[in-house]
């Protein structure tokens, strides 16, 4: 078995230790997958498991354009590698999580420790924030406002118009 595979092993073991599904593997190339996940509450999620010694901002961009096409709630990178200053720029600000190798090698241990799905302090790591932010759902006589308004502002047109024309002023 190559580094790579061990890496992507490694996260799908992970994954399901935490109760998650991991629904597919998406080989990108030798050295990258994506691992994609449904989560316990449901949730699409998908991590990138990046086999390279120094992960390139090339890589992260590639990366962030597949995300956009999964249409995932959450995100991660996990490496043995790690970032290059242009990588870690582009993911300043994203909420997405870095999981080195020692944060790999933290999680192996508390798994051989317990038994069952995992909980706690390895939710933070490995249930990164939202990549994209979530609108605010509308309740009640709110998610009506704007279609009103729209249909009073579409009213108004109208009869402005037939008045025009009734008193000659709009030729039609």
């Amino acid at each position: 078995m190559n580094g790579h595979q061990a890496l992507v092993d490694e996260a799908i073991e992970l994954y399901q230790s935490l109760g998650h599904t991991v629904e597919q593997v998406a080989e990108i190339d030798e050295l990258r997958s994506d691992l994609l996940i449904q989560s316990s509450d449901w949730e699409k999620w998908v991590a990138r498991c990046d086999s390279n010694a120094q992960i390139s901002a090339g890589s992260v961009k590639l990366f962030l354009t597949h995300l956009a096409t999964y249409q995932a709630k959450k995100a991660a990178i996990i490496t043995t590698g790690t970032l290059t200053s242009r990588a870690k720029r582009l993911l300043e600000g994203k909420p997405m999580e870095f999981i080195d190798s020692a944060t790999l090698a933290n999680f192996r241990n508390k798994i051989e420790g317990k038994t069952g799905p995992l909980s706690g302090d390895l939710g933070s790591f490995i249930e990164p924030e939202s990549v994209w932010p979530q609108k605010a759902s509308r309740r009640g006589w709110r998610r009506w406002v704007r279609p009103i308004l729209f249909g009073l502002l579409v009213l108004a047109i109208v009869l402005t118009c037939v008045l025009l024309a009734w008193f000659g002023l709009l030729p039609i």
